[in-house]
Order: C-alpha cells, then sequence, then structure tokens
C-alpha cells in the first residue's frame, strides 16, 4: 500500500497554517514572497511565479495547494 505524505495543517486544518493565512490576507494587485516563489494576487488570479514557475489558480484553495507541494511541506 502506498502511503501519501500529508501536512499537520491537512488534518487540524488549513485555516491555522500561516501560508494559507498569508494567502488570505493578500489584497488585490499585492504580493508576498515564500520561500523562492512569488504569490501575486490579481483582480482574476492568484499567480505563483519565480524563474522556473509561473502558474495561475482563480481559487486561493487552488494556488495553497500547487504552493505546497512545491514546497514540499
Amino acid at each position: 500500500m502506498m502511503m501519501e505524505n500529508v501536512t499537520m495543517y491537512e488534518i487540524i486544518g488549513v485555516s491555522i497554517d500561516p501560508i494559507y493565512e498569508a494567502l488570505i490576507q493578500l489584497s488585490e494587485n499585492e504580493k508576498i514572497l515564500i520561500g523562492q516563489y512569488t504569490i501575486r494576487k490579481t483582480a482574476k488570479f492568484y499567480e505563483i511565479e519565480n524563474q522556473h514557475v509561473h502558474e495561475c489558480f482563480k481559487e486561493k484553495e487552488e494556488c495553497y495547494q500547487f504552493l505546497i507541494k512545491l514546497l514540499k511541506i
């Protein structure tokens, strides 16, 4: 049986995850740096980018899940 890695925040809830909290607090046209990634909120998207990645997400939950995988938390 293959085990999937989970974060403690998946068990106790993402609402107390500092990364998720940072995404919630992002205002439109604001950007933050998490690890080696810049996260920007535009009028329509959450964007994650660095030299190798540029992805857009309509929902913060999708952005969060992608970012967690990139950070390998």
